[in-house]
């Protein structure tokens, strides 16, 4: 897929986006479909939307970019806030002259990302695809103890297995593991204290936009159970579990997620 950088906020952000190359700091063209922002998880960055953008692309219009200091975006910390990373994708719409109402795609963190953007601008939503998000994310002293180890110098970083499905190939986990290793680990503690600190769980009742919410079969019990949550919450929410995928939906199950949110966008349509 096509990339380039914008100046969001004076941070160079570096876009991922569908159709024809377009002249340096000239927006991409969203004349197919939907409109769609794609919002990665934490520590990760655009480029896990790869494939699944591509298969978007057929019939809509995807982008996805890598939030601050994510990857090859500028900035040297995390956002620090679900918040401040939703007035950040507001930001990067508005820049890339987006239609005035998009569809936005969260992958955990991006999840509630999602929705805290709609929460702050419904006029601008016209859809969520939630993707292995919780209602709150369970984010244990241990987890954030260790990273912040890590951060210091003082142990070596972890890529977890056990949020891949067992059946996931280990090419896939190779390569979620490498885009994750793209992200410094200062920027990925920060991440997991914004979500920690998120508390949008409370306001998803106010959300009045048509909803998908997607995770794993075999995603970790705890996460699998705030999804199930997060879509009793959100009014006529739909949930879709996907069989073959633990936490990283996006990656390991792309073919079904983009025949899922397809059909999604086609039943908006019509």
């Amino acid at each position: 897929m096509p990339q380039k950088y914008f100046d969001i906020d004076g941070v160079a952000t570096f876009v991922h986006h569908s159709g024809p190359t377009t002249l340096p700091g000239v927006p991409p063209a969203f004349d197919r479909g939907e409109a769609i922002v794609c919002l990665h998880g934490a520590g990760n960055n655009g480029n896990l939307y790869r494939e699944l953008a591509e298969r978007l692309s057929e019939e809509h219009s995807p982008v996805s970019f890598d939030q601050p200091a994510h990857a090859r975006s500028g900035g040297l910390d995390s956002l620090g806030s679900v918040g401040a990373m939703a007035d950040f994708t507001l930001a990067v719409a508005e820049r890339l002259a987006m239609p005035s109402k998009r569809v936005l795609v969260g992958h955990s963190m991006g999840g509630a990302v999602a929705l805290e953007t709609a929460l702050r601008a419904p006029q601008s939503v016209r859809a969520l695809v939630i993707i292995s998000t919780p209602i709150a994310f369970p984010m244990p002293d241990f987890l954030l103890d260790g990273l912040r180890r890590v951060t210091e110098g003082k142990e070596r970083r972890r890529f977890e297995r056990a949020v891949y499905s067992p059946s996931t190939p280990d090419a896939i986990v190779h390569r979620g593991f490498m885009e994750d290793a793209k992200t410094d680990p200062r920027v990925m503690y920060g991440d997991l204290e914004a979500c920690r600190d998120w508390q949008g769980g409370k306001q998803l009742a106010q959300l009045d936009v048509p909803t998908l919410v997607v995770h794993g079969a075999d995603e970790l019990a705890p996460l699998a159970a705030g999804s199930e949550a997060l879509a009793a919450a959100v009014p006529g929410a739909r949930i879709e579990v996907l069989e073959g995928a633990g936490h990283m939906v996006p990656i390991e199950q792309t073919e079904v997620l983009a025949s899922t949110i397809t059909a999604f966008l086609a039943e908006l349509r019509a």
